[in-house]
């Protein structure tokens, strides 16, 4: 059985970024850009399409041999 599910956009921190809004990269020298999944808000929007495949399990039996 095939399923279609869709979830409603909301609203989530940016992960990239952890919600600050900045990337800091480099050891030595630091550089902080803003985020370019988030353009410096901190927050996505996130929503979903799957398909989900259900199907019986059906466990093979053992031969066995005498």
């Amino acid at each position: 059985m095939k399923k279609e599910v869709k979830k409603q956009p909301k609203v989530a921190l940016c992960r990239k970024c952890r919600g600050t809004g900045k990337i800091v990269s480099g050891r030595i020298v630091r550089k902080v850009e803003t985020c370019p999944q988030c353009e410096g808000s901190g927050r996505v929007t996130v929503s979903c399409e799957m398909t989900l495949d259900i199907r019986p399990y059906k466990e093979e039996k053992e031969q066995t041999e005498d």
